[in-house]
């Protein structure tokens, strides 16, 4: 028996927006499937931009999105397992935010982004991901469960931002940087490790029976609970650090590259 369950990031793992996924790739993916694998994405995009790139691939497994505060099936867009904010954890992360004039916030909830003030980046973002903006008294924005908050700024501020959430939020809130300039605050049961145990359980697989491909902050946790961690050559200090295994580059398929020569050994499925 081999890896069983295998969970991609899609950002700088295994495609970006500018750079579609390989066609080494894409080989690589239905063979582990083909082999008896099940393939899931575990990333921070919505689930209709995730949904996208499932489609892609034909996937049936269970798809983790909003860095693992939901998990749906691809094919019906049905919601298996969701963990959004609570009011008061709403209230809690708004005041803890307060009179900051130095980052951008949203909500997430559903296909649709939520946010007080429209900016550039919202509708930039939200015209490059087909995601609707909905512009929303703050009030309401306050008192409404989102599945997660995004906390937008530059790189030093949401750096030192996000040090400051986990010590005033002290727990209460899954609290990780998706980007340098992304801050994003979670249901404390969120987070892609969270939301790959309860899939993994769902689907009657080993952890030790795992392997997780990633290559950001927020995929640290991930790549610390899979059974097997595998982080590409670019990706950040933190993920490299807790890797078992170092594969090439996205440009150069590194996830194809680890698939093609599990596979090859017959440690796959």
């Amino acid at each position: 028996m081999g890896y069983r369950l295998i969970a991609l990031d899609i950002d700088g793992t295994i495609r970006t927006v500018e750079r579609p996924m390989s066609e080494r790739t894409r080989r690589a993916i239905y063979r582990v499937r083909a082999a008896g694998g099940a393939v899931t994405l575990a990333t921070g995009r919505t689930y209709r931009s995730a949904s996208a790139a499932s489609a892609e691939l034909s996937l049936t497994t269970p798809i983790v999105t909003f860095q693992g505060a939901l998990v749906s099936d691809p094919r019906s867009g049905e919601s298996l397992w969701h963990v959004p904010l609570t009011t008061a954890m709403m209230e809690s992360a708004l005041h803890a935010l307060a009179g900051r004039d130095d980052i951008e916030i949203r909500g997430d909830l559903g296909d649709d982004l939520y946010i007080a003030a429209p900016s550039d980046w919202s509708r930039q973002y939200s015209d490059r991901h087909g995601v609707p903006i909905r512009v929303v008294d703050a009030d309401w924005f306050a008192s409404t469960p989102m599945t997660r908050l995004v906390v937008r700024g530059a790189d030093h501020a949401i750096e030192r931002l996000e040090i400051d959430l986990k010590r005033r939020l002290d727990g209460s809130m899954y609290v990780t940087r998706s980007l340098s300039y992304f801050c994003e605050i979670l249901h404390p049961d969120g987070g892609k490790d969270k939301a790959l145990d309860w899939l993994s359980h769902r689907l009657g697989v080993e952890r030790s029976d795992t392997i997780a491909f990633g290559n950001g902050y927020n995929d640290v946790q991930m790549l610390e609970w899979a059974g097997m961690s595998v982080a590409v050559d670019d990706a950040v200090p933190q993920v490299l650090d807790v890797a078992d295994v170092v594969a090439p580059s996205m440009e150069r398929d590194g996830v194809a590259q680890i698939l093609e020569g599990l596979l090859d050994r017959g440690m796959i499925g």
